[in-house]
């Protein structure tokens, strides 16, 4: 039964607040992973209407968040990213097959891409028990050495770890990094 109240507290940098119901003398825990919609941010005062459910940590929170007006989220935006990813993948392989790259390039980055979507879904279930995470420093490890289009297909398709702005930064920072030195041994070898 979905319950009703407004937005008390909105910490954006922390991703979480509480919801004020009138008919409860306490606030209602909800994390930004439970809106339905991060298209628009929740302000104090917000109408929303959630599912109540019981936490991690055995206290009530709010799940399933609806701002009043905002867009339910699309499910289907997230699979263009997921597919950017997996043409990156075969953009890989086909210049390791044709000899532009070499073979080994292009198993590595099958390989990395398949470990790297494995930890990610790994750590988002591990994340649902309140379990030991992966460290944030391996994902971007596995994305560093040719991982990152399973990365990127597994952040979207999985939903994990596409909100976080600072991983982001990291994430986009590896996918730089491991391009720019392919291209550089490409050109090294070339000239």
């Amino acid at each position: 039964m979905r319950k009703a109240g407004r937005v008390k507290s909105w910490h954006a940098q922390k991703g979480f607040g509480f919801i004020d119901v009138h008919a409860d003398s306490k606030d209602i825990f909800f994390h930004i992973t439970a809106l339905q919609t991060r298209a628009v941010t929740p302000k104090p005062g917000d109408r929303v209407s959630f599912e109540l459910a019981l936490g991690k940590d055995g206290r009530m929170q709010a799940l399933d968040v609806v701002i009043a007006g905002a867009p339910r989220q699309n499910a289907e935006a997230s699979l263009l990213p997921a597919l950017l990813g997996l043409a990156a993948l075969v953009v890989i392989v086909g210049c390791a097959l044709t000899g532009y790259l070499p073979r080994q390039a292009g198993i590595v980055s099958v390989l990395a891409s398949i470990f790297a979507f494995l930890a990610y879904a790994i750590d988002k279930a591990r994340a649902a028990r309140n379990a030991w995470r992966i460290p944030e420093a391996q994902l971007h490890l596995l994305a560093l050495c040719g991982g990152w289009p399973g990365a990127l297909a597994a952040q979207h398709l999985l939903r994990h770890k596409n909100r976080k702005p600072e991983f982001q930064v990291t994430f986009w920072g590896t996918v730089v990094l491991n391009v720019t030195a392919i291209a550089l041994w490409k050109t090294g070898v070339a000239g």
